[in-house]
């Protein structure tokens, strides 16, 4: 489960918003205040500007690499991976080609597979990070849907996957648990 920093949220945003509270105070020459309607003015200003650079930074900004670790606590997974799955399925080993388009926002993670047979798609998404035991994984819930000509031997069906991050955020590798008693290996590169 990721623990999110909220401590370190609320510390930024207080700092961030009494430097540019001391800014616009001292900008229209305010400070000290006279009276309790400039301050009033100043801090409806400071909460518009917060409140914008809190949007873009949920929006986008939290994806830079000077947020990650210290303020954002997982790392920006979005793009195309390519890889291979290595399952056992009826007793039979098999390498099976993929295709995954990983879309992720600061509140959640999309995770769309694509096979020669089928295609996946996460219903939910979470990541496991812990710094004390070594964890750094992406974990998530699926529904798979083969084409119709292959449901005679592959049917809908709902899995679980767990993938570990690499540090160089360019592998994630693990494994996978499906709902018709089929487990497997799955490794994927960036491209």
């Amino acid at each position: 489960m990721v623990r999110y920093n909220t401590g370190r949220y609320i510390k930024a945003i207080a700092v961030l918003s009494i430097t540019i509270f001391l800014a616009i105070a001292f900008l229209r020459n305010n400070f000290p205040y006279r009276n309790f309607g400039s301050a009033w003015e100043d801090i409806a200003t400071t909460v518009t500007i917060v409140t914008i650079i809190c949007y873009f930074f949920v929006l986008w900004a939290w994806k830079w690499r000077i947020f990650q670790g210290w303020l954002v606590p997982f790392p920006f997974l979005s793009g195309k991976w390519t890889g291979e799955i290595n399952t056992k399925f009826n007793s039979e080993l098999k390498t099976i080609f993929v295709e995954v388009f990983i879309i992720h926002r600061f509140f959640n993670i999309q995770i769309k597979v694509k096979t020669g047979e089928s295609k996946s798609v996460s219903t939910c998404g979470s990541f496991d990070i812990d710094e004390e035991r070594g964890l750094k994984q992406l974990l998530y819930f699926y529904q798979n849907t083969p084409k119709a000509a292959v449901r005679n031997h592959s049917e809908i069906h709902y899995g679980a996957v767990r993938l570990e991050i690499s540090d160089d955020l360019k592998t994630l590798e693990g494994d996978y648990w499906t709902s018709r008693n089929t487990t497997g290996d799955i490794k994927l590169t960036k491209e």
